[in-house]
């Protein structure tokens, strides 16, 4: 009686304890930095019938096929939110590629291992091959963002895993009629696939458009509002589509989500948010409800098969898609090698793969769960092998963009405009600021500039954080400073960053920076209130200012000279490379200082930098 307590086998209970279950293994993965599918397959094998067997599945029997449409329904519609039409058009030659090559090359690859190494019947086959040809983008991108790939590669393969998610889904559905309806003649089953992909195709453009006219007008002005407006659309419209034929919602959906991120919304980025901290939620609960169902018996004796299928799929079809993908392209060899290396399938396999199981066992079709054993095998072997070899593979093709010179300013208002300008000439700079003003300002002059929090990791992400080399967090605040900078560098990866401290902030914060590994921006207190008032009232001249070859500054740490008040130092040029200056840069014969001053502050002829007290005054200071 007392272990019927830890024992859930009424449907709430069951749905609560995988929720529960869901988000322990998310907090531990996200500390152990590992993809949490694999997590979450596990955690609910141990915790289904095959384990110990403490919830009882099969109490959900009659809301499974409901919670896995409803979950798909919103993966999807996210995926189609986080198209990128932009790297698309910039890459266009590769990725369109990659994105048509693809699916056809894998599902044919996969439907000729599957039935040679599985023994599956020919539709069952090119079932798989479609399945296993739908990209990862939950899986790519953290693997991506970690390992901060150059540019080109990282915009590759998010764009390629983004859109073969959508095409590898509806080739997926098209593959499905087949099996469902084997002695359909060809048109008769070309007839229905046109059928479903206009009413899906309608459908879901009809409801982004009337959705984007309702969230342009005055009617959706509150924010929870209009994000519970959109999740309602995207369910409606699955619903609406799949109503009139069957698997037409999943393309409406997709659709959906693809026209409305081309509208003009001020807020798509917080849509997108909100849709992927539910699409985490429902696809985490199903993962551990889904993996407590499955058959162990199936996967142990199929994994061989398994095995094959994958190695199969990453040693011979993904290097040859990479290889014609790259064919008289501007990609290099290292970085052909890895697009070859790099190819994990995930949520949306899964998700898929579950359904459309559902589907077929619902119809009678014989093998539905061997199909789902052998994807399942696939998807958590990719996980473990593209994440463990990721990091290995960049660095041995030198493909991690250690020479990436972007620079993220974040919050530095008229001053840090000013301070992005002098670093302009050989770095891209990036903006990100609560003052509409400056933003406006800095994104006629060409920069790419956000509004936002930058407490708010969805900002970050808007401004692509992960792609900056650089981050320089300079609010009114030491605290919020931090705090910014370490989200930079924990959920980012950001490799240097740079801290305006207040007078009096250094020592308190020491052991914090030094856990950051970040730097004293300017090296020496800084006053955001004083220095941005003055940058906005244009009181402030620009002056440069040469190390001489004899002067006392050589080799000086930068905390260490004297810097005058009315004199801050924005950027030092040397051998036609701009560096940031900070508390342990040291200063070299040619030198050149860029500094803002007030001018009533700083006589003329008087030196802006001097040595330190204890140096020697014969010769020139800056």
């Amino acid at each position: 009686m007392q272990a019927s307590i830890f024992v859930a086998t009424s449907p709430t209970a069951v749905f609560v304890i995988a929720v529960i279950a869901a988000v322990i293994m998310q907090l531990v993965c996200n500390r152990l930095r590992l993809p949490p599918i694999v997590m979450w397959l596990l955690g609910g094998m141990a915790l289904g019938p095959f384990g110990l067997h403490l919830i009882h599945v099969e109490t959900l029997d009659g809301a499974m096929l409901t919670l896995i449409e409803l979950g798909l329904a919103i993966i999807l519609f996210e995926g189609g939110l986080n198209l990128d039409f932009r790297a698309l058009r910039e890459y266009r030659q590769v990725v369109g590629r990659l994105v048509i090559l693809g699916p056809v090359m894998t599902t044919a690859g996969g439907a000729w291992a599957a039935h040679e190494f599985a023994g599956l019947d020919w539709h069952l086959s090119l079932l798989l091959g479609a399945l296993a040809s739908i990209g990862g983008p939950t899986v790519i991108t953290p693997i991506v963002r970690q390992l901060r790939l150059d540019r080109e590669l990282r915009h590759i393969l998010i764009s390629e895993a983004m859109i073969v998610e959508a095409i590898g889904a509806i080739l997926a559905i098209v593959m499905l009629q087949l099996v469902l309806a084997p002695e359909l003649q060809p048109t008769a089953l070309a007839q229905v696939l046109l059928l479903k992909c206009l009413i899906g195709v309608a459908i879901g453009w009809a409801g982004a458009w009337l959705l984007s006219k309702a969230l342009s007008s005055n009617w959706l002005t509150d924010p929870e509002l209009r994000t519970i407006a959109a999740l309602a659309t995207a369910w409606g419209l699955f619903v609406l589509a799949d109503s009139i034929s069957a698997q037409a919602g999943l393309l409406a959906v997709l659709v959906a989500g693809a026209t409305l991120q081309r509208e003009d919304l001020p807020d798509i980025q917080r849509l997108r948010n909100f849709k992927a901290s539910l699409s985490l939620l429902l696809v985490s609960v199903l993962f551990v409800l889904l993996a407590a169902s499955l058959d162990l018996s199936l996967l142990i004796d199929h994994f061989a098969e398994g095995v094959a299928i994958f190695v199969f799929l990453a040693i011979f079809i993904r290097p040859l898609l990479s290889i014609l993908a790259g064919f008289q392209t501007n990609l290099s060899g290292p970085q052909i090698g890895f697009l070859a290396g790099m190819a994990p399938r995930g949520i949306v396999v899964a998700a898929i793969t579950s359904l459309f199981t559902l589907i077929l066992i619902e119809s009678g079709r014989p093998g539905a769960d061997v199909l789902q054993a052998l994807l399942y095998i696939i998807i958590v072997i990719s996980i473990l092998i593209y994440g463990f070899i990721g990091g290995p593979l960049s660095r041995r093709l030198e493909v991690d963009g250690t020479d990436d010179r972007t620079v993220l300013i974040i919050g530095g208002g008229q001053f840090g405009a000013e301070l992005g300008r002098a670093l302009s000439d050989d770095r891209e700079v990036r903006f990100l600021d609560l003052n509409a003003s400056i933003v406006d300002s800095m994104k006629r002059a060409g920069f790419s500039a956000v509004r936002g929090n930058a407490l708010d990791p969805l900002y970050l992400g808007m401004i692509h954080a992960e792609e900056v080399s650089a981050v320089l967090v300079m609010t009114g605040s030491t605290d919020h400073n931090l705090l910014i900078a370490r989200l930079a560098y924990e959920e980012f990866h950001v490799r240097d960053i740079y801290v305006t401290m207040q007078e009096g902030d250094e020592g308190k914060h020491e052991r914090l920076m030094h856990q950051l590994q970040a730097k004293r921006l300017f090296a020496k207190p800084y006053s955001f209130t004083y220095w941005n008032d003055q940058a906005m009232r244009k009181r402030l001249l620009y002056e440069i200012r040469e190390v001489k070859e004899n002067s006392d500054l050589i080799d000086q740490r930068m905390a260490d000279v004297r810097i005058p008040h009315g004199v801050q130092p924005l950027a030092i040029s040397r051998d036609d490379h701009s560096h940031i200056p900070h508390d342990d840069f040291r200063f070299a014969a040619g030198d050149k200082i860029w500094m803002l001053l007030r001018p009533e502050r700083v006589q003329e002829g008087q030196p802006l930098i001097l040595p330190p007290k204890s140096g020697s005054t014969t010769k020139p200071p800056a």
